[in-house]
């Protein structure tokens, strides 16, 4: 599990403002190449690379992982970093100039990742909206955490953008190489097949038109990378006339189109859904109290009793109410006969608490108003346990985390992503992009009590 006493950037971050943004794709390619040329990295990719077949499924497969790490949620970022760690595990081996080299090297993980750091920066700086000292020093310390918790050594990562940046020049000038790795990626821009987008398109027409389209992108690559690596390039390296004024102009055009475009075009799949499930969080548990005057307390009460907790809508609670909300949590999450019967115990737990702290007149059933009084009172313990006991059945790994596999097989597949994801980041009530077991519990709670609204109740158990 992470280590949380760092906190790691989330919505309003300037590394979720840059990073997922479709305009990253003017300097990725400087970040790839500067990678590659690392010694590990390159022997790394004249062996095991597939960029000269399949170019496209590469670089887009770079742009997916680097938003797993850094848009999903907690356990997902993690499984993200896994998952790199086996692959990266295989990459080894001994390289042309017999030097074992292992894509785990510390020295060479912590250069990939702080690359991207710099492909950002270049990015703004091309596209006219130029990071200033502070902002760079705050992005550099968020990349920090994220490279940190995606396993890069810390040791291996300078402490300040200050240090950064002699140390980005020490590395372009004393360490990287203009080899074989190198060579064949710049070959694999030159010689672009088809994306799978375009694969309606005739091999004659593309094979007409590929040829120049590869040696633009491979001149706008260029161009983006130190003068002095460029240098080293020799032939390759060199960029055209008029190159670097259409590299600018295309920044500049990507930088304002992001000003005005919706946020799905703006930025890539995974980290648009996540975006606009972070503005879908603020509508997805409604928290009413003083602060908000329209709300009336009774009423929001009231609302709840009738679309929450009154599941027979004969006007009162009574243990079949409660039974069919242990029903629809049982079948909603496929608990096993043992721990369906563990929900049942829980919620007619619940039942015998009601009956003999909130049934004034004794007639076996609870009322809207009987109800009211109770919640406007402190919560009893059996409500307090059943609510628990829901959350945990959620958290169906026992990790003590509420995460998205978790949170679907409550919610089911027929919702979209974003919203989904945004529901469960609602009840993050801490901010921190983990959601516990606590913090669900305290949201289901809070919604019978009529204090909060949440989409994930009335989705679940509000519809007809």
């Amino acid at each position: 599990m992470s280590d949380h006493t760092e906190r790691f950037p989330g919505a309003g971050s300037l590394s979720w403002r840059y990073l997922g943004q479709w305009r990253l794709l003017t300097t990725i390619g400087r970040a790839i190449v500067l990678e590659t040329a690392h010694p590990v990295v390159g022997a790394g990719v004249v062996e095991f690379s597939t960029y000269r077949r399949h170019p496209w499924r590469r670089i887009e497969q770079t742009l997916l992982s680097l938003q797993r790490l850094l848009y999903q949620d907690e356990a997902d970022r993690e499984r993200e970093a896994a998952r790199l760690r086996r692959l990266h595990g295989h990459i080894k081996g001994v390289d042309a100039q017999g030097q074992a080299f292992s894509a785990l090297d510390p020295q060479a993980q912590a250069w990939v990742h702080l690359t991207v750091f710099d492909a950002i920066v270049l990015m703004c700086e091309l596209g006219g909206d130029p990071l200033d000292e502070e902002r760079q020093a705050e992005l550099y310390a968020e990349w920090l955490v994220v490279g940190r918790q995606s396993g890069v050594p810390a040791s291996e990562m300078p402490a300040t953008v200050e240090e950064f940046r002699v140390y980005f020049d020490e590395t372009v000038r004393e360490r990287l190489t203009a080899g074989h790795g190198v060579e064949q990626l710049l070959d694999a821009l030159g010689r672009l097949p088809a994306p799978a987008q375009l694969s309606f398109v005739p091999d004659a027409v593309w094979s007409a038109g590929s040829s120049v389209l590869g040696t633009g992108i491979r001149a706008l690559v260029a161009a983006t990378l130190p003068p002095s690596y460029r240098e080293r390039l020799g032939e390759r390296g060199k960029v055209p006339f008029g190159t670097e004024a259409v590299l600018s102009l295309a920044c500049r055009t990507a930088a304002v189109a992001g000003d005005l475009l919706p946020t799905r075009w703006v930025y890539m799949p995974l980290a648009a859904t996540y975006i606009a499930a972070k503005r879908e969080a603020g509508r997805g548990l409604r928290r009413f109290g003083s602060r908000d005057r329209s709300a009336d307390p009774a009423a929001q009460l009231a609302d709840a009793f009738v679309r929450i907790l009154d599941q027979t809508g004969d006007g009162v609670l009574s243990w079949p109410d409660l039974a069919a909300l242990a029903r629809v949590f049982s079948d909603r999450l496929d608990l096993a006969a043992v721990d369906e019967e563990v929900m049942y115990a829980a919620f007619h737990a619940w039942w015998d608490e009601l009956r003999a702290t909130a049934d004034a007149n004794h007639d076996g059933v609870v009322d809207a108003d009987e109800y009211r009084v109770l919640a406007e009172a402190a919560p009893g313990a059996a409500m307090a346990a059943l609510m628990v006991r829901v959350a945990t059945a959620v958290d169906r790994d026992g990790d003590g985390r509420i995460d998205q596999a978790d949170y679907a097989r409550l919610i089911g597949s027929d919702l979209a992503p974003t919203r989904r994801i945004g529901w469960l980041h609602a009840v993050d009530t801490d901010g921190d992009g983990t959601v516990t077991v606590e913090e669900f519990a305290e949201a289901l709670r809070e919604s019978v009590l009529g204090r909060a609204r949440s989409d994930t109740l009335d989705y679940v158990l509000g519809r007809a």
